[in-house]
């Protein structure tokens, strides 16, 4: 089952896991965001050593159709927010499970 989790849910996982209260983890959070957002809108990259990195690239003006009415829309270019994940969620979101040269089972399991 997927499910979402919201800031709400990591501010009471967070607070339960550092036996802080909730409201100095939602103070740290959002210091921590507005930090980012922060760093983004002034053009710099905010780098998480293996988590990952947020960064800002530019988008180039382009043109699209409309294809229900046929007319070609343009658009301006514009900067857009990025995240590439580090090593260490990398591997997380992959159950750290590595493949082998040849494709075949991961390591520690048995053929």
């Amino acid at each position: 089952m997927k499910y979402t989790m919201f800031k709400t849910d990591i501010m009471k996982k967070a607070a339960a896991e550092t036996r802080l209260s909730q409201r100095i983890v939602s103070d740290v959070l959002d210091a921590t965001l507005k930090l980012i957002e922060q760093g983004l809108k002034d053009g710099t990259t905010v780098t998480f050593p293996g988590f990952g990195t947020f960064y800002t690239r530019e988008k180039q003006a382009g043109q699209a159709r409309n294809f229900q009415t046929d007319e070609v829309m343009t658009y301006p270019a514009r900067r857009q927010a990025a995240f590439r994940p580090g090593e260490i969620l990398k591997r997380a979101v992959r159950g750290n499970r590595r493949r082998g040269r040849r494709g075949g089972s991961t390591q520690g399991e048995e053929p």
